[in-house]
């Protein structure tokens, strides 16, 4: 019986040992078997869109947008100044006249005028500056430059004079923000 039972435990033990080397061979086996197919079943590529002319058209760039937008604004100011034109007399076209153009920034409070007549002053600055070195130019550059510079000069000039009328405008505008707070002031408490 001996025997027999340590047969019995040689063939469980070798049928054990052989099911135990078998098995990571045949998981290698089986793992690239499914490999492969995974491989192959890769998502087709998306087709390149191809374009046509009436589908261009239709696109639309943010500058696209605004130039309509700003055409449209256009249309109806001219629309909406056509009736009044015939209304207007020449004493309401004077007193336009009289008014400065409206600042590209209006300041709040009095520090926000202060930052903003700074802010102005460096720039002008710079321009003069910039319009220095442009003359400079002007006198050394060949005569085939010195047109192309000359126009440069007297489209710098312009924006020159653009910012000290606006420099203008926020010192008025200083003025009267200085003015406002003591009405206000006056008039706020109460005397008793």
């Amino acid at each position: 019986m001996r025997m027999n039972n340590s047969f019995l435990l040689s063939a469980i033990l070798a049928s054990a040992a052989a099911l135990g080397l078998s098995a990571p061979a045949f998981a290698q086996s089986d793992s690239q078997k499914k490999a492969p197919p995974a491989k192959q079943t890769k998502p087709a590529p998306k087709p390149h869109k191809v374009w046509t002319d009436e589908e261009v058209g239709s696109l639309r760039t943010p500058a696209d947008a605004y130039a309509e937008a700003s055409e449209r604004q256009n249309a109806q100011a001219a629309d909406a100044q056509q009736p009044g034109t015939a209304n207007q007399t020449s004493t309401s076209k004077q007193a336009q006249k009289g008014v400065p153009p409206p600042t590209l920034t209006n300041p709040k409070s009095l520090e926000d005028a202060d930052k903003m007549i700074a802010w102005e002053n460096r720039d002008i600055a710079a321009q003069e500056e910039f319009l220095d070195k442009l003359k400079q130019e002007i006198n050394e550059a060949p005569a085939d430059q010195k047109e192309r510079l000359t126009k440069l000069l007297a489209q710098r000039t312009q924006v020159l004079a653009n910012t000290r009328n606006e420099l203008k405008n926020l010192q008025t505008k200083k003025r009267e923000l200085a003015k406002t707070p003591s009405v206000s002031a006056s008039a706020g408490p109460p005397s008793n």
